[in-house]
């Protein structure tokens, strides 16, 4: 396997990015329903920041999934399916990526707008930006849940025609 991506097949630096990703996602999500029904104290603030960490290192990771994906071709315009199964798994995979990034970016508004200081895996710390009665705060807060729930159905989706295209193949494009 190559590192970069051929006309025909996603390369191993692809492969590698996409799943860490994954496997960030998966643990995002864990770690968010260990703390989501806790009541406020340390186990709580540790959970979050956990979680907070790891959702800032993933959108580190997914800037550098599109960095590299636009860098390298896109072995799906060589797949023989059908041309409108090709627009719905590049539409899919830029939803994908701009949900995932959006959470992100939401999560950090929630961290800057908390009125507590955001620790970046007891590596470094930045001060919060408002006090945590900004109005900002429980908004963003409402709308990075509704993307959390609402994400769902498009990774369904994507794991769906991922499976299809493994078990049925590639089909010839009428």
């Amino acid at each position: 396997m190559h590192l970069k991506n051929s006309q025909t097949q996603y390369g191993l630096i692809a492969r590698v990015l996409h799943w860490s990703s994954v496997a960030m996602l998966l643990t995002l999500i864990v770690v968010a329903s260990q703390f989501a029904d806790k009541d406020p104290g340390p186990e709580k603030s540790g959970l979050i920041s956990q979680h907070s960490s790891i959702g800032m290192l993933l959108l580190i990771l997914m800037l550098a999934r599109l960095t590299w994906r636009n860098l390298n071709p896109n072995p799906i315009h060589s797949y023989s399916i059908k041309t409108w199964q090709k627009l719905v798994a590049i539409s899919l995979h830029r939803s994908i990526y701009l949900i995932i990034m959006t959470q992100c970016v939401l999560g950090i508004l929630i961290l800057l707008t908390s009125g507590e200081a955001i620790h970046f895996f007891g590596l470094f710390e930045l001060p919060p930006l408002f006090e945590r009665a900004h109005p900002i705060h429980q908004t963003v807060l409402g709308i990075h849940y509704l993307i959390s729930v609402m994400i769902y159905p498009l990774f369904a989706v994507h794991i769906t025609a991922a499976i299809y295209h493994q078990i049925f193949g590639l089909i010839e494009d009428h």
